[in-house]
């Protein structure tokens, strides 16, 4: 296998640091190089396990297991039968001196638990921008395998996203995504782009890529840059806080404490769920808990549900009128695998359907309450984790911001949840968000964009109309 000038160069960073970060555009050759660095480290070095991980196992499967490992493993003269062998539906790869790759999407639960009952010394997080940085947290505990002579590696590659994103912050900001403070250790990054590739790409490619992209996808996908438009971010946090900080708001409150909840059922993407804590004629919510699930099925999910409500009122000094008046508000199904009346009929959840016409309203009062530290986060959960990677998108031939969520860029399923109870909460739930729902739209979009949403709000204030 013969390496490009740009891949030697990155070659030397994936040498001599122990955090690396390949960033760039699309076909730049950053999956084979690290798929090559792990090859010749399996066989310079005796029993050491490396992990490939990426979001969904499907992915995973077709894009590293079924093409680029393979296809590197014979480029650089590997013998399937002699110096390795496959286990096909474990996605493994096992060499003569005991060292092994390992394949795995991290929707699947069963292989998850597995992988964190093992020790690797290299983990490469492929298409790092669809993981989160609490999943990469998880899995970062298990780089732990001592193999003699060699550092543990800890590899991400994307197409660079939001300046939000956890990568961002790790590598060209040096602090920690979670906590805002200083990392140590050794961090290593480099940019590739198509342009240092062509030797390995059809011979118009790239001037096809500068035909046919344009702003942001120009930028990602061609030019690898961070996207550093602040009027691209959609949600940018201000109010994170710890259980302490909740109970010392809460303290004397509990009586009027109410607590309601948002469900988005997935199928190809992820099921999520909220809780939110509120207090009626107060702004200030509080997301106290959070779950996103993964292809899962309807009786885990009803399980993890179950246990996550139960959990909140025995945690927590909720009233039994709080108890009496919990409801979820759900997505009425996962196309049709999952239904919101099969959760509340065979598992007895306290679940109704949302109301989901004119969605934009709820995004927007959301955003609101998010950008003006009136939504209280977690830092390490999972919607704070979306707020980097939720985008607006733009327009195909001016490039201008369009107020609509790029779902291409990142599938906010956390979102979507919290509009079905934020929808509530605005309707019913909390007399101190009603008073705001004009102002909140008005400012939100142009004037005729306003004008148009009057109809909206006036069936925002018959009940029966709405849910």
């Amino acid at each position: 296998m013969t390496l490009t000038e740009r891949q030697g160069e990155a070659l030397e960073v994936l040498l001599g640091s122990r955090n690396v970060l390949l960033y760039g555009g699309a076909r730049s050759g950053k999956t084979a190089l690290v798929v090559y660095f792990m090859l010749y480290c399996c066989l310079e070095f005796p029993n050491s396990r490396m992990l490939v991980a990426r979001r969904y196992a499907t992915d995973v499967r077709n894009s590293i297991w079924n093409d680029t490992l393979s296809k590197v493993a014979r480029l650089v003269g590997l013998v399937l039968g002699a110096e390795y062998t496959t286990n096909e539906q474990l996605m493994t790869m096992s060499f003569r001196n005991g060292s092994e790759v390992i394949c795995a999407g991290l929707d699947d639960k069963e292989r998850v638990d597995k992988i964190l009952g093992t020790e690797y010394c290299l983990l490469y997080v492929n298409e790092s921008q669809d993981v989160s940085f609490a999943t990469v947290k998880l899995l970062r505990t298990r780089l732990a395998q001592k193999i003699e002579g060699f550092k543990p590696r800890f590899i991400c590659d994307l197409n660079p996203t939001s300046i939000n994103h956890w990568t961002y912050k790790l590598w060209f900001e040096g602090v920690s995504p979670d906590t805002g403070k200083e990392v140590a250790g050794s961090y290593g990054k480099i940019q590739m782009n198509p342009c240092d590739n062509v030797a390995n790409l059809a011979e118009d490619f790239v001037e096809q890529l500068e035909k046919e992209l344009t702003g942001q996808d120009r930028a990602r996908f061609l030019l690898g840059e961070y996207s550093t438009n602040s009027d691209l971010s959609v949600f940018m946090p201000t109010a994170f806080f710890e259980d302490a900080e909740f109970s010392a708001w809460a303290a004397g409150k509990w009586r009027s404490m109410r607590l309601t909840g948002g469900l988005d059922l997935g199928f190809e993407d992820a099921d999520a769920f909220c809780l939110l804590a509120y207090v009626d004629g107060e702004s200030d919510v509080w997301l106290i808990d959070e779950y996103k699930g993964f292809k899962n099925d309807i009786s885990t999910l009803a399980h993890d549900m179950t246990r996550m409500i139960e959990s909140c009122f025995e945690g927590y000094p909720f009233t039994s009128a709080a108890r009496d008046e919990f409801q979820v508000w759900a997505d009425t199904g996962g196309l049709g695998r999952k239904t919101a009346q099969e959760l509340a009929d065979a598992f007895d959840l306290p679940v109704r359907a949302a109301y989901k016409r004119d969605k934009d309203v709820g995004i927007y009062f959301l955003q609101d309450d998010v950008n003006h530290g009136r939504l209280h986060l977690r830092r390490d959960g999972v919607f704070a984790d979306e707020c980097s990677k939720i985008v607006w998108s733009r327009g195909k031939d001016d490039g201008k911001v369009e107020r609509k969520i790029d779902d291409a860029a990142f599938h906010p399923d956390m979102m979507d949840a919290l509009v079905y109870a934020y929808r509530f909460l605005m309707k019913h739930g909390n007399t101190a968000m009603q008073g705001r729902q004009a102002e909140v739209v008005k400012d939100s979009g142009p004037k005729d964009w306003f004008d148009q949403q009057v109809e909206v709000l006036q069936a925002l204030g018959v009940r029966e109309a709405v849910w």
